[in-house]
């Protein structure tokens, strides 16, 4: 039986657990038990050989019962509530949310109230959200309903307000970020556009409160300032 004192590390000494605990069951043991045996052992083994300062006690809660190393005086239960209570308030945490679900796929769209995001600026805001990127848009009706909840991120007193996707527009073709041409329909576009300057590469899309006025997707270089991005996470 290996001591903790053993010079091996934790995923070394799995075998020789394994072992001892194989040798020390008997046939009446069930295979699910002999399993559990081997975990709490483990865990035993592991929190023993972290070096704890004087005075310190580590707990943990491995299949449902307490394991503790160090100097644990408190023998009351109100460590294993404590550590329950804390499993239950990381469970509690909320996930991030979709402001628009598509095609099993969740979006989310980002606004300010100032003129002041670029490309790059975008792409960050993303990846800073769920390891997120700039939007592609699939098809119209994915279209008509991320520019429905665009709307309503409209921040007063503005009566408009454009982000970003990920699509860029190059050599005549829409394109999706990983280079794929779109087939989105002309009527998605903001009149006059899209622009045939070839610095006008990168995609966004406005939208108005008024749904009758102007608005759409557009192309602008990507040093240009919007308010904000559309993610796809």
């Amino acid at each position: 039986m290996p001591k903790t004192s053993d010079p091996r590390s934790p995923l070394t000494n799995i075998y020789f657990i394994s072992k001892h605990l194989f040798a020390s069951s008997n046939q009446s043991r069930s295979e699910n038990e002999f399993r559990q045996n081997t975990f709490l052992y483990f865990s035993r083994l592991w929190l023993a050989e972290l070096k704890l300062p004087a005075g310190s006690c580590v707990s943990k809660i491995v299949n449902g019962k307490l394991v503790q190393v160090g100097d644990c005086q408190k023998n009351d239960g109100s460590e294993i509530a404590r550590l329950i209570k804390k499993n239950l308030d990381v469970k509690k945490k909320p996930k991030n949310k979709c402001d628009v679900t598509y095609d099993l796929k969740c979006y989310r769209i980002f606004v300010t109230d100032t003129k002041n995001i670029t490309v790059r600026d975008a792409e960050a805001i993303c990846k800073s959200k769920n390891s997120g990127k700039p939007a592609n848009i699939y098809d119209e009706a994915h279209f008509q309903k991320l520019h429905a909840f665009q709307r309503t991120q409209i921040i007063a007193p503005w009566k408009k307000t454009s982000v970003w996707t990920g699509m860029k527009y190059k050599n005549g073709r829409l394109q999706f970020s990983n280079g794929g041409t779109s087939s989105l329909p002309s009527s998605v576009w903001f009149p006059g556009n899209p622009s045939r300057k070839s610095s006008f590469t990168n995609v966004g899309v406005s939208v108005n409160k008024d749904p009758a006025a102007d608005q759409g997707m557009f192309n602008n270089p990507p040093y240009y300032s919007l308010y904000g991005v559309m993610c796809e996470m």
